[in-house]
């Protein structure tokens, strides 16, 4: 779920819902290129039926269970990439189950997740230039993991641009406003608010609109986002994305759950693409169903986070060893070349009512903790590597909320800061950054914290400390 700095050629892994497609697009948006999509689709069952002369069944057939993917609206996922977005796609039937449920996920054979496995290893022989994976993981944990582990198997980076990006309504309304995504149900599962035959095909958009989402919220505790399972969506039109068409759902039907009827899926019996009228852009036409071509961010520029980015990017290059350091010169070739590669650019969000979300602040820098020269005493201290490593992030921190200041109204200070959470590698590393914590946090009121320990090289790059905060504008002065 981290966000690395420079331009990576990607994947993208789509379900056909919101989630995926908008974090496609931040992907874009962040400077990295999309080179193809792909897809696990459901394997079909056919539910038992006690009449004998009906002769057409399919209707009637249903999806698997998983627990990991979005299967509800899958028919229509080809003609989103092939047809709306003109790329490369890559579809693998999910043949496992869900075997191993635990949070950690260990490798296990017939599990789906080897499923995902497969399929971004047939990606990878057909563009092998390809570096790394997008997904729409946003709270699930579950999700996120398994998909680090398949990507740490493939040497691939996760990108994960909505992971705990926001909650509640802040989500949806950048999905639906600032992704511009028009979208419909395809699966319900929230009775007694969500009814499949009410609600299933209703577009997304006017559900929050008319305040239903809302007010299902309000009564139910329902996540209006849906990341409580309580529906799902199949994205019909992403002006950003879709360049060549926008889905028309021509013929559905409403299936409901043999054992609950309050949940239901749509299942889609007739698709097709409904032709944009061409852009006045060069090139457009030849780009549409050519696999040698790729989308890149130029189509998708944002300037809302233009300048933190460029201002960060730059200290980092800077806080880079010269050709003269003395780590540069003892610093193998190869040690040297994965520093570089390794170089991050924290998440910024910035949400309404002055709140912001600064996540996945890790060092520019790591060394490998392995390498010592042939002399015992050149190893690198954890613990002293680990304070470093912290004492990076504060000033890449302060970086960021100089530059906040410059686009707001009043100054923002570290006193802004309402909540911190901290990960380290170990938690012995603790007792040594505290001490540089309440220096740069102060001990008046501090910041809600929370520490964890990851466990050895579970951060990237080895990395040893790596923070996320949240922060309120001008809500320090009332300290």
């Amino acid at each position: 779920f981290f966000c690395w700095a420079g331009n990576m050629k990607f994947v993208a892994l789509l379900s056909g819902g919101k989630d995926s497609i908008y974090a496609t697009l931040l992907a874009l948006r962040h400077g990295h290129e999309l080179v193809c999509c792909a897809h696990l689709a459901p394997r079909r069952r056919r539910r038992l039926s006690s009449s004998q002369d009906n002769d057409h069944h399919d209707d009637e057939d249903l999806e698997e269970e998983s627990y990991m993917y979005q299967t509800a609206g899958s028919e229509a996922v080809r003609l989103q990439v092939e047809e709306c977005m003109g790329l490369p796609f890559y579809v693998r039937e999910i043949r496992g189950k869900s075997r191993n449920t635990s949070l950690v996920y260990e490798e296990r054979g017939h599990d789906e997740v080897e499923d995902l496995f497969h399929l971004l290893q047939t990606v990878q022989k057909s563009h092998p230039e390809i570096e790394a994976v997008s997904s729409g993981a946003i709270l699930s944990t579950y999700q996120r993991t398994r998909i680090e582990h398949v990507c740490q198997r493939l040497r691939l980076t996760s990108l994960s641009y909505l992971w705990r990006m926001s909650s509640q309504r802040a989500l949806l309304d950048g999905i639906l406003d600032d992704g511009g995504i028009e979208a419909v149900l395809v699966r319900v599962a929230c009775p007694p608010g969500l009814l499949p035959q009410k609600h299933l095909n209703r577009n997304l958009r006017s559900l929050r609109d008319d305040g239903t989402l809302d007010d299902l919220h309000g009564r139910w505790g329902m996540h209006p986002a849906g990341e409580g399972g309580e529906y799902e969506t199949l994205v019909v039109d992403c002006p950003a994305l879709f360049r060549f068409g926008r889905l028309k759902l021509e013929e559905v039907v409403v299936v409901c759950d043999e054992s609950d009827e309050g949940v239901g899926i749509l299942r889609i019996r007739k698709c097709r693409v409904e032709k944009k009228m061409e852009k006045q852009e060069s090139g457009n036409e030849s780009e549409k169903g050519n696999g040698n071509k790729s989308i890149t961010s130029h189509h998708y520029s944002t300037t809302a986070l233009k300048g933190i980015v460029d201002h960060v990017a730059q200290s980092a290059k800077s806080q880079l060893p010269t050709s003269n350091s003395t780590m540069q010169s003892t610093i193998p070739k190869s040690i040297q070349n994965r520093v570089i590669r390794s170089m991050h650019l924290p998440n910024v969000r910035i949400m309404k009512g002055g709140l912001c979300h600064i996540s996945a602040l890790i060092s520019p820098i790591a060394c490998d903790n392995n390498y010592s020269n042939n002399n015992s005493n050149d190893k690198v201290d954890e613990a002293e590597a680990a304070v470093r490593e912290f004492l990076t992030i504060t000033q890449m921190l302060q970086t960021l909320l100089s530059r906040l200041t410059s686009s707001s109204t009043s100054s923002i200070t570290p006193q802004d800061i309402i909540y911190v959470h901290l990960y380290l590698s170990e938690i012995s590393h603790f007792a040594k950054i505290n001490r540089h914590y309440q220096q740069y946090f102060g001990t008046h009121l501090p910041p809600s914290r929370s520490c964890v320990a990851v466990g050895h090289r579970a951060l990237p790059g080895g990395r040893r400390v790596m923070m996320d905060c949240i922060l309120q504008c001008d809500s320090g002065r009332y300290l």
